[in-house]
């Protein structure tokens, strides 16, 4: 089952001086933190969303990683898809006024979009999260307009 997911992190205190890979040394101040990603490889949205629930890494591999280990994993926003949701998920949430887009390049390696990292000194609605994930979906080619959109919640530790 393959597809696109929105995790949704807190940090309880600031992180000053954070390493992420090629990105330098970055601050991130207390809050929640959405990422965009895709699960399009071996093992689907079940293995990556496994992959994101594991604190400790033996060596980060995404931006993420290095942000995951300080914060904890709330829930994930899922839709199964063979559509590639990302850029429309990007996309809305930049518009959304709920959250900032921050840390240009994080999660964009391979992508067009600024950052698929946001921020909320808050944490956002689940219904503005739903209406403008929905929104997005919108644009999408007809065959996704009839998805669900799936919430799985973490028991971090």
């Amino acid at each position: 089952m393959k597809g696109t997911y929105l995790l949704i992190l807190r940090l309880d205190r600031e992180i000053a001086g954070l390493p992420v890979g090629r990105l330098g040394v970055l601050d991130f101040p207390a809050g929640y933190y959405l990422y965009v990603g895709s699960a399009f490889g071996p093992g689907g949205l079940p293995a990556r969303l496994a992959y994101h629930a594991r604190k400790e890494k033996a060596r980060p591999h995404w931006h993420i990683d290095y942000l995951r280990k300080h914060g904890r994993l709330e829930e994930a926003w899922c839709v199964a898809c063979s559509e590639r949701l990302e850029r429309l998920w990007v996309d809305a949430l930049s518009a959304a006024s709920a959250v900032q887009s921050v840390v240009p390049g994080f999660g964009a390696s391979d992508s067009p979009c600024k950052s698929h990292l946001f921020f909320s000194p808050v944490r956002p609605q689940p219904r503005v999260l739903t209406e403008t994930l929905l929104q997005s979906v919108e644009r999408a080619p007809v065959c996704v307009r009839r998805l669900s959109l799936e919430i799985c919640t973490f028991d971090d530790v």
